[in-house]
């Protein structure tokens, strides 16, 4: 068994540690992938495990057993040179110099277990369990291997052992896919599970990429700023949804998927497709949609509504206007109109004071709100949500966007099982045209567009029956108001888009209103939008 119990390391003099009270237990025999983005602690836990902190790293609390050994002690370090095998993030740099394979799985024994006798059958043993049955592989120089045998040769090197020796109990395995395509990758993971049937030890994946953690782990931990958030088994995992396209994919950026609009089954959502998305709205969605088809009450009514500065140029334009489930409508208006302003009275995002009145009324499937958030329950909180780009949020929020998400599906299904929750993120990525790939990055390392698509997301994730769009941080951005005009249909909300101008905003508008100096114009046919889409803007 391989445990960590409040295992914190980090640097003398440091603000924080790199990892931070970390505990997690694996059984013998298991394959534990641990996942995280950049920054999260993945390599400093497998330096820890195999014994060798890198200079300026040293233990400042907490325990670490391998099989019943201390890695980190360095009483034990013969002991850990034995029984802990290991592949770097630089497997090819681990053949060194070696003129042939041969040298290279003898030069490795010979380190590890000073004085051991081997011979030519166990080299070939070593190769054999990842795959490569052909002796003749033994006298060819590694450079001249293909990316895939390199590699594969690059893992016999780090299990290979006398037969004295026995199997490992621990096998740490660092981003071995880093730097193949898909076709090598496939490869690989196909060599590793034949590894793993052959020498039946505990192995632990430090990995970025979920398709790995997916196809080859037993169970799969969450790691972010040095701490385990969530350990669970792939089938009750994000599973099926996101597993990677098909081999013909190719890998952009940081691993991203250039091409992941390929169905691959019924019912299982595709980031970046265009397809529908069936069940996307949650119980409560659905209740609160049926209760208003019934009753007859719109999703959202707005009677006058206007924010007024007394000390500042005045009031907005008071804002009338009704809009059913599904409907949407692009109010526009310059710069200095108040759209802004309007978006967060909408919302609750404004708190009346002598300093700042709003006027009007706000009605929420028939209901009259409040005018604050606070005051509203925490359903009515839920039901409305803003979407807008967060300059805060975008430079401070460390978090990864699976948290992220996960955390506000919580906060709409607290009894879902976390099969459910991971099904819902994958269908909130397809909706928002987001890739899987940056699941395990943090907010603050996306780019402005994605952080806006992933405010979307979080926006559904609360099972909304209206969005309040602040678009101006999407300016001429097509594919996210395309986006938007998806979520609209897949999950039935009305959407309230607030913009200098209708041109851009495509299919996700029906009508438009126009913001003037002191008073509302209701705009038939929307410039950028068909005539047909303006039925709903009078």
């Amino acid at each position: 068994m391989i445990t960590c119990e409040r295992l914190s390391v980090g640097a003398a003099g440091a603000e924080r540690p790199v990892l931070r009270n970390l505990s997690t237990r694996i059984e013998h025999g298991r394959v534990r992938a641990i996942v995280g983005g950049k920054g999260s602690g993945k390599t400093v836990l497998g330096w820890a495990l195999r014994g060798a902190l890198c200079p300026g790293l040293n233990r400042t609390a907490g325990s670490v057993s391998v099989g019943g050994f201390d890695p980190l002690d360095r009483a034990a370090a013969a002991e850990t040179s034995a029984h802990v095998a290991w592949l770097g993030e630089d497997p090819e740099a681990e053949l060194g110099g070696a003129t042939t394979v041969r040298d290279a799985l003898a030069s490795a024994i010979t380190a590890r277990f000073p004085g051991a006798s081997f011979d030519d059958l166990t080299l070939h043993a070593a190769l054999a369990r990842l795959g490569m049955n052909d002796p003749r592989v033994l006298d060819r120089e590694p450079r001249q291997l293909s990316p895939g045998l390199r590699r594969r040769v690059a893992l016999a090197q780090a299990l290979v052992r006398p037969v004295s020796a026995g199997a490992p109990k621990l096998v740490v395995l660092d981003e071995p896919l880093a730097g193949l395509d898909r076709a090598t990758a496939a490869e690989v993971i196909g060599a590793l599970a034949g590894m793993r049937r052959a020498i039946r030890t505990t192995v632990v994946v430090l990995t970025r990429d979920l398709e790995l953690a997916q196809r080859f782990a037993d169970e799969i931990s969450v790691l972010e700023d040095g701490q385990v958030v969530e350990t669970f088994r792939p089938e009750s995992s994000i599973a099926r949804a996101v597993a990677a396209p098909p081999a013909q994919a190719s890998a952009g950026p940081a691993g991203r998927s250039q091409d992941a609009t390929r169905p691959r089954g019924t019912g299982t959502p595709v980031p970046g497709s265009r397809q529908t998305v069936p069940g996307a709205h949650g119980a409560r969605s659905r209740a609160v949609m049926q209760a208003g088809a019934l009753l007859g009450s719109p999703a959202l009514e707005l009677r006058g509504l206007s924010v007024a500065l007394p000390a500042g140029p005045g009031a907005t334009a008071p804002l009338s206007l009704t809009l059913g489930r599904g409907d949407s409508l692009a109010v526009t208006g310059p710069s200095g109109s108040g759209k802004s302003m309007l978006a967060l009275a909408i919302v609750g995002g404004l708190s009346p004071s002598a300093a700042l009145r709003i006027g009007g009324e706000l009605r929420l499937g028939g209901v009259a709100q409040e005018a604050r958030a606070a005051a509203r329950t925490p359903d009515q909180r839920r039901a409305i949500q803003l979407v807008a780009y967060s300059s805060d949020r975008a430079t401070a929020e460390t978090h990864t966007v699976r948290t992220q998400l996960r955390r506000a599906i919580r906060r709409a299904r607290p009894a879902a099982s976390s099969s459910a929750v991971g099904t819902r993120v994958s269908t909130l990525l397809q909706l928002a045209d987001l890739s899987p790939a940056i699941l395990l990055e943090r907010v603050c390392d996306l780019s402005r567009a994605e952080q806006l698509r992933l405010a979307l997301a979080r926006a559904l994730a609360h099972d909304p029956s209206v969005l309040v769009l602040d678009g101006g941080d999407a300016g001429g951005d097509a594919e996210f108001f395309e986006a938007c005009a998806r979520a609209r249909r897949n999950d039935g909300v009305a959407l309230l888009v607030f913009a200098r101008s209708a041109a851009g905003l495509g299919a996700s508008c029906d009508g438009e209103l126009q913001l003037g100096d002191d008073r509302v114009r209701a705009i038939a046919a929307p410039q950028g939008l068909a005539p047909e889409q303006g039925r709903r803007a009078a």
